[in-house]
């Protein structure tokens, strides 16, 4: 620094602002209360003084919620927008990075900018202040919206030693990121005692020097749920009359960054994802905190992401897009996605409001996938089922459908369109008789009250016989025929009874004969197939094997050991045993971080083991492992070790093998009667790994075997992993965001199940020595009661890109869709399948995020490559036109289209989004009163 830089006063940017938890420790209606109050004085201030301004934290969301109560104030918020000194937005929420899928993100930002558009624009900031840790791709994510600057907080690696970087995704798309030091507080005490401002700016200024050098100095004035002082722009007055050595200016985020110098040679740069304790808490704890917040996320996430909007879009009429539905439970979704929200560390009726809010997301987003299924199904006859596929590559999976077969068929297959069969596995039989009574011609009343017009039993009245003093009802799942004079037909049966009114009847309801069999059945990408009952055998490739305590494919060999462990065994040679060790041990942590008691008691070790078989047959078969563990009851108060009174507790484990599959799905069930402990899953690896790599919100990340601590927080190496996380030849392939660990140097992967705890924050954590909130009670967090979790474990060589472990996590996340065929019963076999076409995604490692339909009728499709080199992607299906786009769908220029399909040369790690127009087929528009749906696999 020269003698010039040491005399010239330094510039402070003074951003008045606040920091707002939605919900947390009170519930939204009570904070929002306090909102109201804030914004007004907000109002108030803005309107008073020119000199003032205000950061309203970035998120939309307190702009929509404040407007709830006082609509009648828009016209004022858009003017100070508009005049620069109220920044909003540009999120709809400030979210947690890493407990909700990249699409979610995307949409996020999309409806806080869309939003801010209405009073007058965004800030063209990426606000990022109080993540806990921030995902690899957010710099890509951020560019390809327009945005150049990112301001963060945690997870700020020790390597950083300036208050600007470079931060880099894996695509090499980059940001300048500015790092608030000691947080988004760093100045909000500057103005608590006016009469010695000269001292207080001369401890920041000391303070921010080793940071900022001779740079413009950054100071937040706000904390949590705090306004500013009313005299603010008064005291800063003052303050520059009473400090020489600063010159301190009121603006707001968007003024600092924009004058902001730029990054030079010297600047620290980071590529990847940010999750460092070096500086601040990164709270990891909060990915295995409240596990059914996290299953329900993955829910509705993937319901809407991969099924609802798909499927609607391609088989659904463009004048039917039901983008009002949608919007409603992305919101849902995204209101959810605020990180005191989606992490669980906040009261019990905080997480009963997220629990509805994903819940109705779920209701409209499978809703939605019905109507989608019975469109496509109007192109099937009757009698057979229409099968879709959600994946954007052909392939075979799992349908177990209900279907018509004569009672004297000894064999039954499936039959394809091409006339082609599949061999079948047969699941249930339905009974054909559903009553059976006898009655006095002249109670035929009583047997119509039965009838809600024409449904009875669940059933659709279709006809009646009458044979002597017997009537048959004659019911079954399809109206058949469509259209039917039900008073006709129950005026004839009434008049038939009560001509001999004294005699006794034999009424029966009688179905037709259904079975439901189980079939790998083939369906093109993204489009639908359709399948019908056929007599006789037919080959089925891969079929499983049994024994008394294995299953076995052409792929994959299961063996349940005699711990109740199991052993796998790939066709390549790769194999696992021990895999399943269930692993109890005591938390004396909170919401936030996993801590161990002083002396903790793990329990690994079952008191008694059972194995038998659940389902046997070709297509599907499933070991049920049940074992019995004794866990502590809980913790003694001081935390120094667990209960000595136990509580038994069955552990039952089903194991899963599907014809064709590589994969083994495991289900892992128990009723939690203990407190304050976790409970992982522990699989040995096949060859002892240094690394992991674990997929989601649009890349594949690295990770070591330890965290990067330094303040006081124990960095454990506990990671988030969305869609799938591999190691040393294993990939775990779960339902929803699962915690994991490589633990024992490598040598085995641990998967937490659950995590119980009964306080948001423990004043007193071994491992983290910050509060991170209030030392309230949170009992519902302890988890009591009934817990299931589900994901896949999936053996190969190699590293995770050429073991095949994004298909095979594609394979296992989204099942098929089936629905009863709703064309004419006497149509033609094969039915004309128009939808065969589907949309399809060619390319290694490339993958799909997202597809739906624009307003302006076209397609959006998002792809990502997940490699770490170049791919080349194509899109196939019937396309007419393409263009590219921005991330949030401004269009761009034009794409080639050659024979139906756009080619894209997609870069390392690259999301693309790109705009489509395909020929229309005879998409159409569902029966909406037909109240028959859709089936998934489990």
């Amino acid at each position: 620094m020269t003698t010039e830089q040491a005399a010239r006063p330094t510039t402070i940017y003074l951003i008045p602002h606040t920091h707002w938890d939605r919900e947390w420790y009170r519930p939204f209606q009570s904070f929002r209360m306090q909102l109201v109050d804030l914004v007004d004085r907000i109002l108030d201030m803005l309107e008073a003084d020119p000199d003032f301004a205000f950061t309203l934290d970035g998120q939309l969301a307190t702009i929509d919620d404040y407007l709830e109560i006082r609509p009648e104030q828009a016209e004022r918020i858009r003017e100070h927008v508009r005049s620069g000194r109220l920044a909003i937005g540009p999120w709809q929420i400030l979210m947690d990075e890493f407990l909700v899928s990249g699409e979610t993100l995307v949409r996020n930002l999309e409806m806080g900018w869309r939003r801010a558009e209405d009073f007058g624009g965004p800030m063209r900031v990426g606000y990022l202040p109080d993540m806990f840790g921030h995902v690899a791709q957010m710099p890509q994510i951020l560019r390809a919206a327009g945005l150049a600057d990112a301001v963060v907080w945690r997870g700020i690696p020790a390597a950083i030693n300036r208050h600007a970087f470079r931060w880099e995704a894996p695509d090499g798309s980059w940001v300048r990121a500015e790092y608030l030091p000691s947080g988004y507080g760093n100045a909000a005490g500057m103005f608590a005692v006016p009469d010695r401002l000269e001292a207080a700016a001369d401890r920041f200024l000391d303070w921010a020097r080793p940071w900022f050098g001779t740079d413009p100095v950054l100071a937040m004035y706000g904390t949590d749920h705090t306004a500013p002082v009313p005299e603010l722009a008064a005291l800063v007055s003052r303050l520059n009359e009473v400090h020489a050595a600063s010159n301190m200016r009121i603006g707001t985020l968007a003024d600092y960054i924009g004058q902001a110098p730029p990054l030079t040679p010297d600047d620290p740069c980071w590529r990847g994802e940010l999750r460092a304790g070096a500086r601040a808490n990164v709270l990891m704890g909060v990915a295995s905190a409240r596990i059914d917040i996290k299953q329900a996320a993955g829910r509705a996430e993937t319901l809407l992401e991969r099924y609802a909007e798909p499927l609607t879009a391609l088989h659904v009429s463009a004048d039917a897009w039901p983008g009002a539905f949608l919007d409603l439970a992305w919101g849902k979704v995204i209101e959810n996605s605020a990180h005191d929200s989606i992490c669980g560390c906040s009261i019990d009726p905080v997480v009963d409001q997220v629990l509805v809010r994903f819940g109705e997301a779920e209701q409209i987003a499978t809703t939605l996938t019905r109507r989608a299924a019975l469109a496509a199904a109007g192109a099937v006859p009757r009698g057979s089922v229409a099968v879709l596929n959600p994946s954007p590559t052909p392939r075979a999976a799992l349908v177990e459908a209900e279907l018509l077969v004569p009672e004297d068929w000894a064999a039954v297959a499936l039959e394809l369109p091409d006339g082609s069969r599949i061999g079948t596995q047969e699941v249930a039989r339905k009974e054909p008789l559903l009553f059976d009574e006898a009655m006095r011609g002249d109670q035929v009343d009583d047997l119509f009250r039965r009838f809600h017009g024409r449904e009875i039993f669940d059933h659709a009245w279709n006809g009646y016989r009458i044979d002597g003093r017997t009537l048959t009802l004659e019911v079954d799942n399809d109206a058949d025929p469509a259209w039917l004079d039900v008073d006709g037909l129950r005026a004839e049966v009434i008049a038939a009874m009560r001509a001999a009114p004294d005699d006794e009847w034999r009424v029966r309801v009688v179905a037709r004969a259904r079975r439901t069999l189980a079939a790998s059945v083939p369906a093109p990408a993204l489009g639908f197939t359709a399948v019908r009952a056929a007599e006789g055998d037919a080959g089925l490739a891969g079929a499983v094997r049994t024994t008394e305590r294995s299953l076995a494919n052409d792929l994959l060999t299961v063996e349940v050991e005699p711990s109740g462990t199991i052993r796998l065994v790939a066709v390549d040679g790769t194999e696992i045993s021990g895999a399943g060790r269930i692993v109890d041990g005591g938390d004396y942590g909170d919401s936030y971080n996993y801590a161990p008691p002083t002396a903790d008691t793990l329990v690994d070790e079952p008191s008694s083991v059972s194995v038998s078989m659940e389902a046997d047959g070709p297509v599907i078969s499933r070991l049920r492992i049940s074992r019995t563990y004794d866990w502590p009851q809980g913790l003694l108060r001081d935390g120094s070790a667990r209960t000595a009174d136990v509580e038994p507790t069955e552990v039952v484990t089903t194991v899963e093998l599907r014809a064709g599959e590589a994969f083994a799905r495991f289900a892992v069930s128990f009723i939690n009667h203990s407190d304050d402990h976790r409970v992982r899953f522990h699989v040995p690896v096949p060859r002892r790994a240094d690394r992991s790599h674990a997929e989601g919100q649009f890349a594949v990340v690295e990770r070591g075997l330890t965290g990067e601590g330094g303040y006081r927080e124990e960095p454990l190496a506990t990671f988030p992993a969305h869609g799938w996380v591999d190691a040393g030849g294993l990939g775990v392939l779960p339902d929803h965001i699962v915690e994991y660990e490589l633990a024992d140097g490598g040598a085995e992967m641990a998967l937490t199940l659950l995590r119980s705890t009964g306080l948001i924050s423990r004043n007193d954590n071994p491992y983290r020595q910050d509060p991170a909130g209030p030392e309230m009670a949170i009992p519902g967090a302890q988890m009591r009661g009934r817990h299931q979790v589900k994901f896949a474990l999936f053996p190969h060589a190699g590293v995770w890109t050429d073991g095949g472990v994004a298909d095979a996590a594609e394979r296992y996340r989204h099942p098929f869709v089936w629905t009863a065929g709703a064309g004419a019963a006497d149509a033609p076999w094969p039915p004309p399948l128009a939808g065969d076409e589907g949309l399809a995604l060619e390319g290694d490692q490339v993958a799909l995020s997202s597809l739906r339909r624009r307003s302006d009728g076209w397609l959006e499709a998002r792809v990502v490559n997940l490699a770490a080199d170049p791919r080349r992607a194509v899109v196939r299906g019937a396309l007419t036109d393409a263009r590219e786009a921005s991330l949030r769908g401004e269009q761009g220029e034009a794409l080639a289209v050659a024979d139906g399909a756009v080619h894209l040369d997609l870069r390392p790690a690259e999301i693309r989004t790109i705009q489509l127009r395909r020929r229309e087929t005879a998409a159409g528009k569902p029966d909406v009163l037909d109240a028959s749906g859709p089936r998934q696999s489990a």
